[in-house]
C-alpha cells in the first residue's frame, strides 16, 4: 500500500448522504491505519484489506412477493460482494446478521443457504454473523472482507476521460415495474433483480490492463453513481444518451424512452461505471475473456454536476439523480 494517506472521498448531493456526512463530522479523526475511510464504496485498512456492509430491508430493498427466500439471501450477500468489486478488491469473507420477522413465513434456513451460496460462488466464507427476531420487516446486514494490493477510488475522474460501463442497464428496474403493475417480470428481467453479478473478476481485468482511474459499481443508478464519482473527483460529467447500453429486458418492458429513464435512473444493475483515458480500452479483449460488453457512455469536462446531451449538441443538466434511500420512493 506505500504511502496511501488516510483520507476521505468527497461525497455526492442527496439528502441520503447529508446524513453520511453528518456522521463522518462526529465521527473524529482516522487511525493511521485507515486509508480509505468514508465515501467510497468500501474501507481500506493498512495492508489492503478492504471492508464494507450493506443493508437490506424488507419493502425497502425487495418485497418478500417477489422473491424466494433463498434469493432474499442470495440477492443479499451478492450486493455486499458487490462493493468490493467496486474497489476491485477480491473477496474473502463475509459476515451475515439477519433479523426475522415474528409472523411466519420465512424459512430462515432457505435465507442463510441463499447467503452462502452467493459467498461460495464469489470465494467468500462466512465468517460469522448475528441472528434476531424482529417485530418488524425482514432485515439483512452483509459485512464483506476483502483484499487488494491497491484499490481504486471514485475520485480519480479527470477532465479529457472517458466514461465507461460493462454490461446492459435497465432490466433490474424493468423487473420492479413490472412487479409493481402486477405483473410478472420477463424471466431476463427477473433474474437480473434476484441474481444480479458482481463484476468482481472484470474489476480485477480492468486494474491490471490499466484501464480505469476511478472506479464504482452502479447501484443507485446511472445518473446518480456518475453524480457521486463527478463530486468526489470536482468534475462534470456529460452522458451521451444513444451511447447508453440498454437491455433487452428494458426495452421490450419499457420501450425506448421508459427503457433509457431505467437505465439511467432505476438502479440495482451491479455493473461497472468507470472512467479511464481516451483510447485505451480493448473493447475486444475484454469480451472474448467474459463474453461481456464494455461501452462508452459520455466525457469527463472542467465544471461541475451531470448532463446529459440527447443528440443535439446541447448538453443539458440531468435534473433526476438515482435512488437515494431519504428522497426517493421504497422499492
Amino acid at each position: 500500500m506505500g504511502d496511501y494517506p488516510p483520507r476521505t472521498v468527497r461525497l455526492g448531493p442527496g439528502a441520503e448522504f447529508d446524513w453520511i456526512r453528518a456522521a463522518i463530522a462526529s465521527g473524529g479523526e482516522l487511525p493511521a491505519a485507515v486509508r480509505v475511510g468514508p465515501g467510497d464504496d468500501a474501507a481500506v485498512i493498512e495492508g489492503g484489506w478492504v471492508l464494507s456492509t450493506d443493508l437490506c430491508v424488507e419493502d425497502v430493498h425487495f418485497r418478500r412477493s417477489w422473491l424466494s427466500d433463498r434469493e432474499i439471501g442470495y440477492r443479499a450477500a451478492v450486493t455486499a460482494l458487490s462493493d468490493l468489486a467496486a474497489m476491485a478488491a477480491t473477496p474473502l469473507g463475509l459476515l451475515a446478521s439477519i433479523a426475522v420477522p415474528d409472523s411466519e413465513g420465512v424459512d430462515l434456513d432457505a435465507v442463510q443457504a441463499g447467503v452462502a451460496e452467493a459467498g461460495r460462488a464469489h470465494g467468500a466464507s462466512i465468517l460469522g454473523g448475528d441472528l434476531s427476531r424482529s417485530p418488524g420487516p425482514l432485515v439483512l446486514d452483509i459485512v464483506v472482507l476483502g483484499r487488494t494490493s491497491w484499490p481504486v477510488l471514485r475520485n480519480g475522474a479527470e477532465a479529457g476521460d472517458e466514461i465507461w460501463v460493462t454490461g446492459r442497464l435497465g432490466a433490474s428496474a424493468a423487473a420492479v415495474h413490472a412487479w409493481r403493475q402486477g405483473d410478472e417480470p420477463s424471466p431476463e428481467a427477473r433474474e437480473a433483480f434476484a441474481r444480479p453479478m458482481p463484476r468482481i473478476s472484470e474489476a480485477c481485468c480492468l486494474v491490471e490492463q490499466e484501464w480505469v482511474d476511478a472506479l464504482m459499481d452502479i447501484s443507485d443508478g446511472l445518473s446518480g453513481d456518475v453524480g457521486h464519482m463527478a463530486a468526489a473527483s470536482g468534475v462534470k460529467v456529460v452522458l451521451q444518451a444513444g451511447w447508453v447500453p440498454i437491455s433487452d429486458a428494458a426495452l421490450v418492458a419499457l420501450g425506448a424512452e421508459g427503457a433509457l429513464e431505467a437505465a439511467l435512473h432505476g438502479g440495482e444493475d451491479y455493473e461497472l461505471l468507470f472512467v479511464t483515458d481516451p483510447g485505451v480500452v480493448d473493447v475486444d479483449l475484454f469480451a472474448k475473456r467474459f463474453g461481456l460488453d464494455l461501452t462508452c457512455v459520455g466525457h469527463v469536462l472542467e465544471g461541475e454536476g451531470v448532463w446529459i446531451d440527447h443528440g443535439d449538441g446541447e448538453p443539458r443538466p440531468l435534473e433526476r439523480a438515482g435512488f437515494d434511500h431519504f428522497g426517493s420512493v421504497d422499492r
